[in-house]
């Protein structure tokens, strides 16, 4: 039973630390750089990249519900 994991990849290179608070900010208020940071952080730090990842579309989402509301408000 020793052997269980011996047909496994070893991960031991990934790192499950979240992202940074800055980035994390970063991330959402440009999502572009999040988008970006997700693509260099995927392989090394998924948890990181995962995070960013979701930052960036919730920045996106807001961003587009802010500037239709805006267009809405202009049209009045």
């Amino acid at each position: 039973m020793s052997d269980f994991n011996q047909n496994y990849p070893n991960n031991s290179n990934q790192s499950n630390e979240d992202l940074h608070i800055g980035l994390k900010i970063l991330s959402f208020c440009i999502p572009l750089a999040g988008a970006i940071i997700y693509f260099v952080k995927k392989d090394k730090e998924p948890v990181a990249a995962k995070s960013a990842c979701t930052l960036a579309l919730i920045g996106l989402a807001v961003n587009v519900v802010l500037t239709v509301v805006r267009l809405v408000m202009q049209g009045n």
